[in-house]
């Protein structure tokens, strides 16, 4: 049988790492309303309003998506190393 071998520590930081992006993806909200005064163009304006719409929705999901996906990453890592801590108690009689 061929061993598992599983780096729990890049598992925890993955995880981390995607729920912080899950994070950055929440602050990156309405920045087109930022600039639309700036485009010039009432209907390019309107335009850029609609885009950021379609891409709230998107980026709402994605987001969601992001945010489980490090949950689930992170809570495997401390899974792991909490199966190999019985495992060795088991091993060493505990």
């Amino acid at each position: 049988m061929p061993d598992l071998k599983l780096n729990t520590t890049e598992l925890r930081e993955t995880g981390a790492a995607l729920r912080l992006l899950s994070v950055e993806l929440s602050e990156a909200e309405n920045i087109v309303e930022a600039y639309a005064d700036d485009v010039g163009h009432p209907r390019l304006a309107h335009t850029l309003d609609e885009m950021q719409g379609s891409w709230d929705d998107r980026r709402n999901d994605l987001r969601d998506g992001i945010d489980g996906l490090g949950e689930v990453v992170e809570e495997a890592g401390k899974a792991f190393e909490e199966i190999e801590r019985h495992l060795v108690a088991a091993l060493e009689g505990e």
